[in-house]
């Protein structure tokens, strides 16, 4: 594999997409988070066309390719992205727990199944662009590989007109083009489709009759046919699931749901990992709930703290064996990447701190304790504003 990863990176094509997916707002595994396969993303179908062909002359198996990107030590996002490929892209159906113990190396991927050509070869190129993120900003090295279909000025401006401004980027002349990264994508508020600098020029001022420029490198424009344009919240209210204990429908191995207060942008957390106990024989669900506060970015302190309720759920019998208290402590950098749930990089919502800084207060285990009495424990260790948002999550109120 590590031959293989070298040969990608070797590509022509390879410098020119990893600088086009360094402008993208999330990393690329979330290509694969949903539970249907939604085809290959337009900037990546070229790659991954000459990924296919240099899968097929490493003589890997696939199921060494998939396992491989599964056990990765620098991105765990792609044991669950594995376990997506082996649930879409198979030529038989698995079940949940054969998809576990192949991306967890208990068993090998069965001769007789195949995976999707397309799908497999997608997963590696956004495996191998994720660990391989384009870091040369140098713009002396920058400017001399951008590419312009349009006449420039001096400064690489080309005059634009008939702009349409969207989330994470604009239309020109039958082209969507990404936004420059040094461009501050955050809007003026809440509900805004743009940018606050575009929505001031374009709200303040006459552009059409202005002579206004904008810096079009080719590496990131796509035809528009191609693009999908949408607009996302930047801070949603109501994300994932309602948790319903065992009437919860799990879609996948790892279920994410957060709600937050729209007066402060606290948001409450809750983590379900489905899992399997083998000396009792059926699944158990570890739910983790997490306060975030929310943190602007311009405290002063090293570190944030957060309020960590962690249980070991049983849906067969309705009842947890285990619930523990702990502090979570975080950089104050990492926390905030975590809590803005927007991050380029690894570090997602659910970003788990070390387990030196994991501050494990009380435990209590090896006993049944229903539904009712956990709620009572993981809500009263809440502050009264994470109660609410527990009781959204829960649908009590």
């Amino acid at each position: 594999m590590e031959e293989l990863i070298f040969n990608i990176k070797d590509l022509n094509d390879f410098r020119t997409v990893s600088y086009y997916t360094a402008h993208l707002r999330h990393p690329l595994w979330r290509i694969f988070s949903g539970t249907k396969w939604n085809g290959v993303p337009p900037f990546l179908k070229s790659i991954c066309n000459q990924i296919s062909t240099l899968i097929e002359e490493s003589e890997l198996s696939q199921g060494e390719v998939v396992q491989y990107i599964a056990n990765s030590q620098d991105n765990p996002s792609y044991f669950f992205v594995s376990q997506s490929i082996l649930l879409y892209g198979t030529s038989q159906k698995l079940n949940e727990i054969e998809r576990y113990y192949i991306a967890d190396r208990t068993t090998e991927l069965p001769a007789s199944i195949t995976i999707d050509v397309e799908i497999l070869s997608c997963a590696v190129a956004c495996f191998v662009l994720d660990g391989n993120r384009f870091s040369d900003w140098d713009f002396r090295t920058i400017v001399n590989e951008e590419q312009f279909a349009y006449q420039t000025n001096d400064y690489k401006l080309t005059k634009v007109f008939n702009v349409d401004f969207n989330q994470d980027g604009f239309v020109f002349n039958g082209k969507y083009y990404l936004y420059n990264r040094f461009i501050d994508r955050n809007p003026m508020e809440f509900l805004d489709k743009m940018p606050a600098v575009f929505n001031i020029l374009t709200n303040s001022t006459d552009l059409e009759a202005a002579d206004f420029y904008l810096r079009l490198d080719e590496r990131l424009s796509i035809p528009l046919e191609e693009a999908n344009i949408s607009h996302s919240l930047q801070f949603e209210k109501f994300r994932g699931i309602s948790f319903r204990f065992s009437d919860t429908k799990l879609d996948k191995l790892k279920n994410i749901t957060v709600h937050y207060n729209p007066e402060t942008y606290d948001k409450l957390l809750m983590v379900i990992k489905k899992d399997y106990d083998g000396i009792a024989n059926q699944e158990f669900w570890h739910i983790e709930v997490e306060q975030l506060p929310f943190i602007d970015g311009t405290e002063s302190c090293e570190n944030i703290k957060t309020i960590f309720v962690h249980g070991k759920y049983y849906p067969e019998k309705r009842a947890f064996t285990h619930v523990d208290f702990t502090i979570n402590q975080y950089p104050i950098e990492e926390y905030c990447e975590k809590q803005d749930d927007h991050s380029n990089n690894e570090i997602q919502i659910d970003y788990y701190t070390t387990k030196e800084c994991h501050y494990k207060i009380w435990c209590v285990e090896n006993i049944d304790i229903s539904e009712e009495i956990w709620y009572k424990l993981t809500s009263v260790s809440l502050p009264p504003i994470y109660r609410n948002l527990f009781d959204e999550i829960l649908e009590k109120i």
